[in-house]
């Protein structure tokens, strides 16, 4: 009578789990390549705000499948008051939020900013923005928001931004 015989063992204890981790970095490029068709590479826009004008510029950096684009923005903000540039930031953001049912979709940022000493409250604050854009033509799209801003307050926006 012969015995059943056993499998070889393997050189590699861990040759399983390295393969199941291999599996996470494919699917995670796979998830990625369900990011929505109008998620942007590059945007920069100009906006009429509360307390003066303000343009910003960003990047993408990472779809997220069924939610949105991380990515990282700067801007800049002239006010009356200042003379000049009064406001300079940089911060993250979650754009292409999805809003069911229009031909919008939201956006959330938040970072820091550095405020000139031209304004009464000079110095680095941390703001948080969000809003709601649309198409217009083409590239061209509008663009309304919201921030808010430990150094400056509350204001609110609107205007164009290109989308690449």
């Amino acid at each position: 009578m012969t015995q059943p015989t056993k499998p070889p063992l393997s050189r590699h204890p861990f040759s399983r789990l390295t393969a199941r981790l291999a599996l996470v970095p494919a699917l995670a490029l796979g998830a990625a390549s369900l990011a929505p068709a109008q998620a942007a590479a590059l945007w920069v826009g100009a906006d009429l705000r509360t307390n003066g004008l303000d343009g910003h510029a960003g990047s993408a950096l990472l779809p997220v499948p069924l939610i949105g684009t991380v990515g990282v923005e700067a801007g800049a903000t002239t006010s009356s008051g200042a003379g000049g540039l009064s406001e300079v930031r940089v911060g993250g953001t979650l754009r292409d939020l999805n809003l069911p049912f229009t031909r919008t979709d939201g956006f959330l940022s938040g970072g820091l900013a550095y405020h000139t000493a031209g304004t009464g409250n000079s110095g680095v604050g941390v703001y948080l923005e969000g809003g709601a854009r649309g198409p217009l033509a083409g590239p061209l799209g509008w663009r309304v928001s919201v921030k808010t801003d430990t150094k400056s307050g509350i204001s609110a926006g609107a205007g164009l931004e290109f989308r690449f």
